[in-house]
Formats: C-alpha cells, sequence, structure tokens
C-alpha cells in the first residue's frame, strides 16, 4: 500500500516547488509533447526517478503546474485588491489589479507562457480543470470592470468585454519581452505605470474630453487571401503545407511537431515534404517568415493607401487596425508564431530576425511622427508602449472567436479608441523616445 504524505516537511515541500518551477520552465520551452520527465528532472537537479516521490506521472505534474501557475495569480492579485480600503474607488481597484496582475505574472513568467503553449496540447480533463480555474479569475475581472463602469468611472462607449481582455492580452505577453534585470532598464513599478497610462487612462471618463473616431477604413478582403495569378502547382502544394505547419506546430509547440504530422494534416507524403523544403527547420523558418511578411504586407498596404496629408495619428490606427485584422485572419500563423519562437534554434530565430527588426522599424517610425505632432503624452516611453501594443494584439488569436459578438472591424476600432485616448491624455514630464 502506498504512504501518502499528508503534510510534507519542509525539505519535501521546497523539492516539490523546485520541480513545479522547472517544470514550468521546460514546458514553456519544449511545449507538452515535447517534454521529458528526463529533463524536467535535469532542470529541476535531481534523477529522474526521485520525481515519482513527487508526482506520480507526467500528467499529475502539468496539472500541478497548470493550476498552481493560475491559483498563485489569483490569490495574489484578489488578495492586493481586497488588501484596499473600503473607499477606494472602482477604477483605483483595477488600477491595483493592473499592478498586482503584472507582478505576478512577470515573478512566475515561465507558468504563464507554459500555460499558453501546452494548454492546448494536454489532456481533455487537465485542460478542463485549467480552464475552470481561468473562468473564474476571468469571472472576477469582469465583475471589477462592471462595476467602475456602472459607477460611471469607465466610459459608456467602449465595450468592456473586449477591453478586459485586450488588457489582460497585453499583461500576459509581458514575460515575453519585458526584462528588469536588464542595465537601466525599466523597473515593474515604471512599467506599471505606463500600462496604466495607455490602458486605464483610455478606458476613464475623466480623462476622455478630447475624444476621437477612429473610422475602420481598411479590410482584409478576400482577394488578400488569393495567390498571384500565375501561381505553379508546386506553389499552391507549398502554401498548404505551410497551412498545415502552422494549425501542427500551434497545436503541439516545436519539439513536439513532428514532419508526419504537418504531412498528414496536408493531404501528402512525408516524403514529399522535401521536394518543398529541405529540413524542418527550413520549414519553420518559411513559416515564421510567412507570418512576419503576411502581417507586414498589410500593414505597408494600409499606411500606403492614405492620403500624404493624413494626421500621424490616423495612420498609427490605421497601422494597429491592418495588424489585427491581419493577425486574426491567420490565426494559426500567429499563435504558432507566438507558441514556438522562443523554442526554436537560434540560427532559425536569426533567419527571421531581419523582418522582424524591419516591422518594429515601422511602428517606431509610426510612433515617433504621432509623438512629434503632438499626439502622444510626454510621459510614454515609445519603446514600452509599442511592445504593450504587439502584445495586446498579437493576443487577441487566444481569446477572439468567430462567432464573437463584436466583429473584427468593430474589435480593431475598440481598440483604437482605447488605446489612442490614452496616449493623448498630456502631461508634464519628458518623453523618451523610441530607439
Amino acid at each position: 500500500m502506498t504512504t501518502v504524505r499528508t503534510h510534507p516537511g519542509k525539505k519535501a515541500t521546497a523539492t516539490r516547488q523546485r520541480i513545479l518551477d522547472a517544470a514550468a520552465k521546460i514546458f514553456r520551452q519544449n511545449g507538452y509533447t515535447g517534454t521529458r520527465l528526463t529533463d524536467i528532472a535535469a532542470a529541476a537537479q535531481m534523477q529522474a526517478g526521485s520525481l515519482y516521490y513527487h508526482f506520480a506521472s507526467r500528467e499529475d505534474l502539468v496539472q500541478e503546474v497548470l493550476r498552481v501557475g493560475q491559483q498563485r495569480t489569483n490569490d495574489f492579485v484578489i488578495g492586493k485588491v481586497s488588501a484596499a480600503p473600503p473607499t477606494t474607488s472602482s477604477l483605483d481597484r483595477l488600477r491595483i489589479a493592473v499592478h498586482a496582475h503584472l507582478e505576478a505574472v512577470l515573478e512566475i513568467g515561465d507558468y504563464t507562457a507554459a500555460t499558453l503553449r501546452i494548454l492546448g496540447q494536454v489532456p481533455e480533463e487537465i485542460r478542463a480543470q485549467a480552464l475552470t480555474l481561468q473562468r473564474e479569475y476571468g469571472q472576477w475581472w469582469r465583475e471589477l470592470f462592471e462595476n467602475a463602469q456602472r459607477e460611471g468611472e469607465l466610459r459608456q462607449d467602449l465595450d468592456i468585454s473586449a477591453c478586459r481582455m485586450l488588457v489582460l492580452g497585453a499583461m500576459n505577453a509581458s514575460p515575453d519581452w519585458f526584462h528588469p534585470d536588464q542595465p537601466k532598464g525599466l523597473t515593474l513599478s515604471g512599467l506599471e505605470e505606463q500600462f496604466a497610462a495607455l490602458f486605464l487612462d483610455g478606458l476613464g471618463t475623466s480623462k476622455g474630453k478630447r475624444r476621437r473616431s477612429h473610422k475602420i477604413i481598411f479590410t482584409l478582403t478576400s482577394d488578400t487571401h488569393e495567390e498571384p495569378a500565375a501561381e505553379t502547382r508546386g506553389a499552391a502544394t507549398t502554401a498548404r503545407i505551410l497551412d498545415a505547419a502552422a494549425k501542427i506546430f500551434r497545436e503541439n509547440g516545436y519539439a513536439g511537431a513532428r514532419l508526419v504530422d504537418v504531412a498528414t494534416e496536408a493531404d501528402m507524403q512525408t516524403g514529399s515534404l522535401y521536394y518543398h523544403f529541405a529540413s524542418r527547420e527550413d520549414l519553420v523558418v518559411h513559416l515564421l517568415h510567412n507570418a512576419w511578411e503576411r502581417t507586414d504586407s498589410a500593414v505597408r498596404r494600409s499606411i500606403s493607401d492614405l492620403l500624404t496629408r493624413t494626421a500621424p495619428i490616423n495612420k498609427l490606427a490605421m497601422a494597429m487596425t491592418a495588424h489585427l485584422l491581419s493577425v486574426l485572419a491567420w490565426g494559426d500563423y500567429t499563435s504558432a508564431m507566438l507558441r514556438i519562437l522562443g523554442q526554436v534554434p537560434d540560427d532559425v530565430r536569426a533567419a527571421i530576425l531581419p523582418l522582424q527588426r524591419t516591422y518594429l522599424d515601422l511602428w517606431r517610425g509610426l510612433l515617433n511622427d504621432a509623438a512629434d505632432a503632438g499626439d502622444i503624452r510626454s510621459d510614454l516611453d515609445l519603446s514600452v508602449v509599442l511592445m504593450m501594443l504587439a502584445g495586446a494584439l498579437n493576443w487577441t488569436v487566444e481569446w477572439y472567436h468567430a462567432d464573437h459578438h463584436l466583429a473584427p472591424e468593430q474589435l480593431a476600432e475598440q481598440f483604437c479608441v482605447l488605446t489612442l485616448e490614452g496616449m493623448s491624455t498630456r502631461r508634464r514630464s519628458t518623453r523618451r523616445r523610441s530607439t
């Protein structure tokens, strides 16, 4: 008969936590299907057999990683808001929640990123339990937003449900780019203030005296998805393989995606893949390049279609719209890129780095132009704004569905109004340009 420890000692508790931290890191790097218990044991600096003293199986371990990550966030954030004085306004409670959520997800960044990358890969019963905790936390945030709007502290012309998901998405994306340990980097408290300035000031009614209307005039039409008329049969097959690869890498992560799975999804023999791609790494390079290029092309086309006298802030709104519509139109590509970019070999990442930098430079130019025109408040760090915008936009593929009550164009308009109003509030401190 197995002896169950109901009250493990301090050493066992510390070891268990070390295993969970190591597992979160490895699941983040390799995905669920690509992670072995030996990898986790090595990261935890212990023998693989010793893991079974604490966890009966890989499924038991991943279930606890998902539970602990979400529970730690829930307890910390809700605890911070609950500790606020009874006289605290609903908007200030929301501000406390934003600060606390950022602090929590950055402290346990491996857990947050691991959840994103493996939730769709784990067995159904494990996913169902994790989603239950997520929904409970989401409901708490929903009530926080609704209370503030009901009390007149949040503007009435914004869809609070969509804004809540946009704000949470931007925060959940932050572990992938925010590194406070870098020399002269932004501190956590500084990041919290930037988030509150961009998102909460755009939501708050007291900041809304200068309301803009951001009319959506760019749409990804059906011809955007069509291949050139001169496309060869081989090019069509290549496109089919890339579509299949996007789906498989999105579902299985980099380490867990096999060429045989891609071939099956593309309805072809595995050996035939090598006619189009020299290797698995070559396929991934083309996949990531395609994901960046599609969105880059959509944004550049949207801007080029504007009149030369268009105000810089409206060019920025158009770029945000085009980016959002693009990532939703090609969700498998965007989601696959988000999930595997941190997992691929260095040479694969280096191959797409030039396109990534070129695209980000485009956004830096748009933000700087709007700032120089006086349309962006002086206390915002434009480099940070860029990453917050990108995080919120890219994370929409993880929560937006075709049956959402807002059409993609309506969601884009909500995003533009929310963020551009947050940017436009004037402050006296000195603006730091993006670099």
